[in-house]
């Protein structure tokens, strides 16, 4: 047998019998591909020893009692294994362990919507069996300081649980099985009408002032009374981060998919939202200890909402395509096509699990699939007209078969208006009877529209505005 030695890593938390940290249970998926970190507790100085697929590790508790041991990488496999823990008067087994790709998925309510409220999920659900698809579903508590266990297990997927999994998890998950054919672990925490702030670590917006300022403003207490926001238990910042994520940073895991904003509509410019994200996500690698980690989310769907707050869901739209554009590790799904204007919850999952799915198996997994959402890369003015060039677009449809819509062009006086869109290959010719010398073109600027332009591999283009004439560089 093959033989390593590691040493314990100091981490402050109270002692404790032998055990495995909350994470690691029988009937999980480990992470393939990478050295794979396993950690617990013991008496402080204990000697442990952990075997695993042919390895050896042994290590020492610390003076706190925290132990660990590094895995080297493993390749996939669907045998079930045992993970045998010992120390010095006590074994701890776990059984039934796969090694595969592993995947953490968050959010509010639309990554919380279940398989049996979406579309044809009920259907769905009682055709699921899936013994190598492994989720870990765990409550999403709020707490004032950082917890480190959770009560949850890791089970297989089948017709009597899978209705109760998120619909967009569910279908990510299984797109990557059916065409990876390996095991997947998936580890699910999410929460309905969250905002950003409880899920991002304490400390995350150091370097971000604006974001600082703003929170603090909007969550201050008033001796007294109740703090200002309204639902302000659950949303106060790191609460939720400290009661649910927290406990399950000892996971290794590919990256996140994730799904929110609804909920920071109400209060976020753009500028702060797009901190945000980026707070939450350097807030997430450093606490997960990946760098690397990947990051695919969700757009939100158009919604009609009250007059005042249409524009503000158009910047929250802006703010997510500026975090997509700000990391080479973070992409984002768009929905426009999707939604539902008259709810919240639009309940055909599918398609958003597998354009999730297209992320990871094309930058994750090398297979040569159209992932990509369109994006402009030219722009130039013949006369009234503006012809429109994209990235990722050979050919364009609308989703209903009727004339193009939610394109205006501004002049130089800066006001927009409604433009027509004449499809004519690779090419979207733009024009407006009332600019005859296009400024400016915007795409999606109303909230309350669906989106019906889809591009030859049948996804939409997202949110944007261009000066012209216009060159991506």
């Amino acid at each position: 047998m093959k033989k390593f030695l590691l040493l314990a890593a100091a981490v402050p938390l109270l002692a404790a019998s032998l055990e495995f940290d909350s994470v690691f249970q029988s009937n999980m998926v480990l992470q393939r591909g990478v050295s794979v970190p396993v950690s617990g507790k013991a008496l402080p100085g204990e000697k442990i020893t952990l075997s695993f697929a042919g390895y050896i590790l042994k290590g020492t508790a610390g003076k706190d009692g925290r132990w660990r041991v590094v895995l080297p990488a493993l390749e996939a496999s669907k045998e079930n294994r045992s993970m045998i823990l010992q120390g010095k008067n006590k074994k701890v087994i776990l059984k039934n362990i796969l090694t595969g790709e592993v995947w953490f998925c968050s959010g509010q309510s639309n990554m919380h919507w279940k398989l049996y409220q979406s579309l044809n999920g009920k259907e769905v659900s009682a055709q699921s069996n899936y013994p190598l698809i492994r989720t870990l579903v765990v409550d999403a508590n709020t707490s004032v300081k950082p917890v480190e266990t959770f009560k949850s297990s890791w089970r297989s997927i089948t017709p009597a649980n899978a209705g109760k999994l998120s619909g967009v998890g569910f279908y990510f998950a299984r797109e990557l099985h059916r065409k990876l054919n390996i095991p997947i672990g998936l580890v699910c925490v999410t929460r309905g009408g969250t905002m950003i702030e409880p899920w991002t670590p304490a400390g995350a917006w150091e370097s971000y002032p604006a974001v600082k300022k703003q929170v603090e403003k909007i969550y201050r207490k008033i001796p007294g009374k109740k703090p200002r926001l309204q639902d302000s238990t659950q949303n106060q910042p790191h609460l939720i981060y400290n009661g649910a994520v927290h406990p399950l940073r000892h996971i290794t895991c590919r990256g996140v998919i994730w799904y929110q904003g609804c909920s920071n509509v109400w209060n976020d410019t753009e500028e702060i939202y797009f901190l945000k994200q980026k707070a939450l996500f350097e807030g997430w690698k450093k606490a997960f200890n990946a760098p690397e980690l990947k990051f695919y989310f969700v757009q939100l769907a158009p919604l009609k909402r009250p007059a005042q707050y249409v524009r503000k869901h158009v910047d929250i739209w802006l703010a997510q395509q500026r975090f997509a554009d700000s990391d080479k590790n973070v992409k984002m799904a768009v929905i426009n096509d999707v939604g539902d204007l008259n709810d919240i919850h639009p309940v055909n999952k599918e398609p958003v699990g597998k354009r999730l799915a297209a992320f990871a198996l094309k930058y994750d997994y090398g297979q040569k699939i159209n992932a990509d959402f369109p994006r402009v890369k030219k722009a130039v003015c013949k006369g009234r007209t503006v012809e429109l060039l994209f990235s990722h677009a050979n050919g364009w449809k609308s989703t209903d078969g009727k004339a193009v819509q939610n394109f205006e062009l501004a002049g130089h006086n800066g006001r927009f208006y409604a433009a027509k869109a004449e499809i004519s290959g690779k090419v979207l010719k733009i024009s407006s009877p009332q600019v005859d010398k296009p400024a400016a073109l915007r795409y999606m600027f109303n909230a309350c529209k669906t989106g019906n332009l889809l591009n030859d591999a049948g996804l939409p283009p997202g949110t944007f505005e261009i000066k012209l004439p216009y060159s991506s560089r």
